[in-house]
């Protein structure tokens, strides 16, 4: 299938190095805490207890449900400081996934993965969904969570020309043109429309 997608819509007003951008630790969270809860509740649901996991874009939380017993979870991120404070996290990796999308990790090594509002900051995200499931063993799970935040300076131009229903869309194309997951899932999360902050997830599995 032929990758529709060409290097301008993944241009963004902020050119410069992501790693100069976040090189100052940000301790905030971007999503408020019931779309937090909905984000664990549902990681919760779709990884399978005990397994080691991939955070990629990493920073100071996760976001696990409470008591949710994995086995080890490896943090992939910009800022070494935040990851450090990242009680989730039981190592970590400093990788700028726009300059190289290439994951230091070995084939089939992950029960699962996820990026948590943070897919909006992506300007290679096929090749970053590809290499992600080259690192899940057959039928790990990878999700991919957004809600309606983020840096604008640092979003790229397609993200920004969306809406959510848009959006939800694009990811789904992300994995489809990665290719090697079984077709994508779309789930509206969001606790109370209009009242708290919107959560989607959009997520599959590898296939085999």
């Amino acid at each position: 299938m032929d990758n529709p997608f060409t290097r301008d819509m993944f241009d963004r007003m902020d050119e410069s190095e992501d790693g100069e951008f976040y090189t100052l630790p940000r301790k905030v969270v971007h999503i408020d805490d019931p779309a937090i809860a909905a984000a664990g509740a549902f990681m919760g649901q779709i990884f399978a207890p005990n397994g080691v996991l991939l955070d990629l874009m990493s920073s100071w939380r996760s976001h696990l449900p409470v008591g949710f017993g994995k086995q080890h979870m490896v943090g992939l991120g910009l800022n070494a400081q935040e990851m450090a404070d990242n009680p989730d996290l039981d190592a970590y990796v400093v990788h700028n996934l726009n300059v190289d999308p290439t994951l230091p990790f070995a084939d089939n090594h992950f029960d699962g993965a996820v990026v948590t509002v943070s897919v909006q900051y992506m300007t290679r995200p096929v090749e970053i969904f590809a290499e992600a499931r080259r690192t899940l063993k057959p039928g790990a799970p990878f999700i991919v969570f957004f809600s309606n935040r983020m840096f604008p300076t640092k979003a790229v131009r397609v993200w920004q020309m969306l809406r959510d229903a848009g959006r939800a869309e694009l990811v789904t194309a992300y994995f489809q043109h990665a290719g090697g997951y079984d077709s994508a899932v779309v789930e509206n999360l969001s606790p109370n429309p209009g009242v708290t902050d919107p959560l989607y997830a959009v997520w599959a599995r590898k296939s085999g």
